[in-house]
């Protein structure tokens, strides 16, 4: 049996760049102590999963990444293995580890960060052309309803707007390269679409808002891997008047 630790150093200088966000932290293992721990039994695909609650809730939905520092391990064995966050809520998430074939895991552990950016427009940075991701509005599964989980970031644009009167926006809707590109830019659309109609019932003028999809076509990241095509699906607006 080998034992694989992997050092600190990286971690604790991810930890410096991120102290200007709002940032949890915390350690996480599964080892044969955990009940029903499968990881070293037999072969082909065995799942584990570890919930983790925040000390406290996010303003916003986080992202969350998770770091190996402790592998035990049958040194005798190809390793194969995978560890994700899934279920990511304000609240906490889910790490899930699985290994498949003959790879035998008798222990793991390592690190998690969660972090949210906060949506702050200062008024003196604003420029005709300037494009803000909104990075905490969420949709239902492939569908355009929001989520209430989007209302806090909506509203600050909703106070912004208020605040500049004369302001106008373009609500750009974006996907990833999953699926039908007329899928795509259909739902794009109707998730513009939404947010712009959220943004009227608050009271903001029509007129000085509108609402295209773009589907795959403007992509900020690789859709080859999941970290590129979740930054892929994403709403920005761009300022068209001051």
């Amino acid at each position: 049996m080998k034992k694989i630790f992997f050092g600190l150093v990286v971690i604790l200088s991810f930890t410096t760049l991120l102290t200007a966000q709002e940032m949890l932290s915390g350690q996480w293992r599964l080892t044969q102590s955990d009940g029903g721990f499968s990881l070293n039994a037999g072969n082909g695909d065995r799942i584990m999963q570890k919930e983790i609650r925040f000390a406290k809730p996010f303003e916003s939905k986080p992202d969350v990444s998770v770091m190996i520092s402790f592998l035990d391990i049958d040194k005798n064995q190809n390793i194969r293995y995978d560890v994700k966050a899934i279920s990511v809520s304000r609240d906490g998430f889910v790490i899930r580890v699985k290994t498949w074939n003959d790879t035998k895991i008798f222990g793991i552990g390592g690190y998690w960060f969660a972090e949210a950016e906060k949506l702050e427009i200062k008024k003196e940075e604003i420029q005709v052309g300037q494009t803000i991701e909104l990075k905490n509005v969420f949709f239902a599964f492939n569908k355009w309803d929001l989520l209430p989980e989007s209302y806090p970031e909506l509203n600050k644009v909703v106070e912004f707007l208020n605040e500049n009167p004369t302001v106008e926006i373009e609500l750009a809707g974006h996907t990833d390269d999953i699926g039908a590109d007329a899928y795509n830019m259909e739902l794009s659309d109707k998730r513009a679409n939404s947010v712009k109609a959220y943004l009227v019932a608050q009271g903001i003028s029509e007129s000085r808002l509108r609402a295209k999809g773009y589907g795959k076509t403007k992509p900020i990241a690789p859709n080859e891997y999941d970290w590129g095509r979740e930054k892929n699906r994403r709403v920005e607006f761009t300022i068209l008047k001051k």
